[in-house]
Order: structure tokens, then C-alpha cells, then sequence
């Protein structure tokens, strides 16, 4: 099950700067996708496109690393898990 992740950047470029360049976490966050305001082309927010077990790791770490990123995993996880 895919699992759609939306991250505010304030929370995104720090979480990505406490996880290891080399860890699977760092590859599923780095693939994500930058959401700009269509107005004026300004960085919104990062769409991260995962699978439900990658997601349950980046909440893993976000718990250690980074508290501030949990919730916009969590949100993710939860709307996929209704449909």
C-alpha cells in the first residue's frame, strides 16, 4: 500500500539533515517531491511517495531524531489506512 506523505518544509530540510546520507530513510526522503504555490511558484511543502513499511521507519526515526516530522507521517499513514 502506497502512502502519501506531506511535510511542511520547516519540518522536511531538518529531518533530512538528521538522518545519515547512507540510510534508507535519507532515499525515501530525498525522493520526495516539492509542491509549489501555483501562484507564486514559491516552496510549499515535500509529497513523499512510500511504502506503508517505509513510512512506519521514517516515523521510527522521526521519533528519535526529529518529534517535529511525526506528525505529518502520521497523517499520511492514517488517511491511507481509511481507504
Amino acid at each position: 500500500m502506497k502512502i502519501l506523505i506531506e511535510m511542511p518544509l520547516e519540518h522536511y530540510d531538518p529531518f533530512v539533515a538528521k538522518c545519515g546520507s547512507g540510510t534508507q530513510e535519507y532515499s525515501t526522503l530525498i525522493n520526495g517531491m516539492v509542491v509549489r504555490d501555483a501562484d507564486t511558484g514559491e516552496k510549499q511543502l515535500i509529497e513523499i511517495l512510500c511504502e506503508k513499511d517505509e513510512a512506519k521507519r521514517l516515523l521510527d526515526v522521526a521519533s528519535r531524531l526529529y518529534p517535529k516530522a511525526m506528525p505529518a507521517i502520521e497523517a499520511g499513514m492514517d488517511i491511507a489506512h481509511e481507504l
